[in-house]
């Protein structure tokens, strides 16, 4: 089996530490690689990737491996780690079910952004569409589904999937989603409209946003651009999926509970 090894190259811990586990999956037997993201082309067909550092180099890392429809795991070397399901102490046992076959692949929903009509990006975790200033307040129009579910006043709203609901989302007091249910979570930030609260509809709703102030838009933490009042943006579920590997049963309320306090 080939390893794929992904890391956040300017991280100087991170990288020392994707070295060493290099070193004993080569000791165990494995092909591995290090790569940048163009290498991802010539990954071969049967590789896995192994995204080393914190949740934001496994999104990042999700990103560009679900191009390829690559599965991938994380190896924790950051602060939280709640993506990432193993540490550098625990990896060798990681290797060993990998040998043994002892894993499942999951085929995790993404979201596809539109703006106007024109597709601009695809989101693992989660869509942030927000104010453009840093005071004052924006006021959108929600529709899931062709329903007008109301207007917020506020700094914004998060659009999560089930994968990403447990993120920024769950901080803004967006509700738990558990495992294997496929769900989009709609969730308001300071919100200035106390009727407005998260909603929770279908991953394959069609939920809208209509802007009547500036704003900006984020995927997965990477802000990319900004739009303009009249712009509507549309969030549907992608023809991408994002391929985890999984080696042990979670509970995701423990993990809750040890990761995020």
């Amino acid at each position: 089996m080939h390893l794929a090894f992904a890391a956040h190259a300017k991280n100087a811990a991170t990288a020392s530490a994707c070295r060493r586990l290099m070193c004993e999956a080569e000791k165990q037997g494995f092909s591995c690689a290090l790569l940048e993201e163009d290498d991802f082309r010539t990954t071969p067909d049967d590789a896995v990737i192994v995204a080393v550092g914190g949740d934001g180099n496994f999104i990042r890392t999700a990103q560009i491996a679900c191009r390829h429809g690559l599965p991938l795991f994380g190896v924790n070397c950051g602060r939280v780690g709640f993506l990432t399901e193993w540490t550098e102490e625990d990896f060798c046992e990681a290797l060993r079910m990998l040998k043994d076959g002892a894993y499942r692949i999951e085929d995790r929903a993404m979201l596809s952004v539109c703006v106007n009509g024109e597709p601009v990006r695809d989101c693992f975790n989660d869509l942030l569409v927000y104010k453009h200033s840093f005071s004052g307040v924006v006021k959108m129009s929600l529709g899931v589904d062709g329903q007008e579910t109301g207007d917020l006043f506020g700094d914004g709203l998060i659009i999560a999937t089930s994968t990403g609901a447990t993120g920024y989302s769950l901080s803004a007091g967006g509700p738990i989603v558990f495992d294997g249910l496929e769900a989009m979570v709609v969730t308001p930030i300071c919100a200035h409209t106390l009727h407005f609260r998260p909603v929770v509809c279908s991953m394959d709703s069609i939920v809208s946003i209509a802007m009547d102030g500036k704003g900006c838009l984020a995927a997965d933490g990477d802000r990319f651009r900004t739009v303009s009042r009249g712009d509507v943006i549309t969030i549907t579920r992608s023809d991408r999926v994002t391929r985890i590997m999984t080696f042990r049963n979670r509970n995701l309320f423990r993990l809750i509970s040890e990761k995020l306090t």
